[in-house]
């Protein structure tokens, strides 16, 4: 379930009001809003490298990754696209992070250029277990919108389609409003709410009090925030 993005902003005013600190606009708190939902999922991601990197603790590493997938699940993807006269393959518009590249039945992996360079040198030896084959394709990132995928030159990619497993990245969320009497109010038609889960309703007040303290120029609401996600992020490491 998404977060409202009325309740977290009239959250925020209200404790930016309750020590006269100032007023966020509509417009200074779509900006923010969008900033601090991208900061908590980037955060996902290295979340799970950290639970990776410790010692697996059977129940603690499940129950840490399983939070975290579940967070993370709605956000999954799954694409398919076919090759320009170039050869190369255009990701989805809404990418953040591959998951998998599928070239027909089998999975590619990506390397960068001088890994490819150092796998297609050893692929002229026919011998060679780093030859790409069909069963073994590898990719990688042409462009920032492309990718190019090779397997050995078997066959022809051009008439393959390829299917993208992958993160999307997150809507950006808007607070929308019309103004009467000079005063913004809360338009839902026009709203477009977090994408987060319903759990990080407080984690996302904490982050935008922190980064309105700062537009505003007010450093003990940055304190604040700030402090609020310390706890938070202390918590979720123990």
């Amino acid at each position: 379930m998404a977060v409202n993005i009325n309740n977290v902003y009239q959250k925020v005013l209200a404790l930016l009001n309750k020590e006269q600190r100032g007023y966020l606009t509509p417009q200074e708190f779509n900006l923010l809003a969008d900033r601090a939902q991208n900061e908590i999922y980037e955060n996902y991601f290295h979340q799970a490298r950290n639970s990776n990197a410790k010692i697996k603790d059977d129940d603690q590493y499940t129950d840490t990754l399983e939070m975290i997938e579940a967070k993370l699940s709605p956000f999954l993807k799954l694409a398919t696209g076919t090759a320009s006269s170039s050869g190369a393959y255009t990701l989805p518009t809404d990418l953040y992070k591959i998951i998998t590249v599928h070239l027909g039945l089998y999975v590619a992996e990506e390397v960068n250029r001088k890994e490819l360079e150092y796998i297609l040198a050893f692929g002229n030896n026919l011998n060679s277990k780093l030859k790409p084959t069909i069963a073994r394709p590898v990719y990688i990132r042409d462009s920032s919108t492309t990718i190019k995928i090779t397997d050995g030159g078997v066959s022809s990619n051009s008439s393959t389609t390829v299917v993208f497993d992958y993160y999307k990245e997150p809507t950006t969320p808007t607070w929308g409003y019309v103004v009467v009497n000079e005063k913004a109010l809360y338009n839902t038609n026009t709203s477009v709410n977090f994408e987060l889960a319903s759990s990080e309703e407080e984690p996302l007040v904490s982050r935008l009090l922190m980064l309105a303290g700062f537009t505003i120029k007010q450093p003990d609401a940055q304190q604040a925030g700030g402090a609020s996600i310390q706890m938070t992020n202390q918590e979720q490491n123990s």
